[in-house]
């Protein structure tokens, strides 16, 4: 697993609008729906950084880190 960071879009009237997901070097950045449990662990925020792993299409998201990485 690597950590990614999760954006959600500040200005959007849908609060199920894709996040953007990316890793440290961008290799996979990715605009992807956030599953219920991401978004309760992103909670307030509007960026956080996670646990994830790529499975060739799509990000998926693990546990948030307690700190921001980058």
């Amino acid at each position: 697993m690597i950590v990614v960071k999760v954006q959600i879009p500040l200005v959007t009237n849908d609060p199920h609008a894709p996040a953007l997901i990316y890793d440290r070097n961008r290799k996979h950045q990715v605009l992807q729906k956030l599953d219920a449990k991401t978004r309760e662990q992103m909670g307030s925020s509007v960026k956080a950084f996670f646990r994830a792993e790529w499975d060739g299409e799509e990000w998926k998201i693990g546990r948030r880190m307690a700190f921001e990485f980058w």
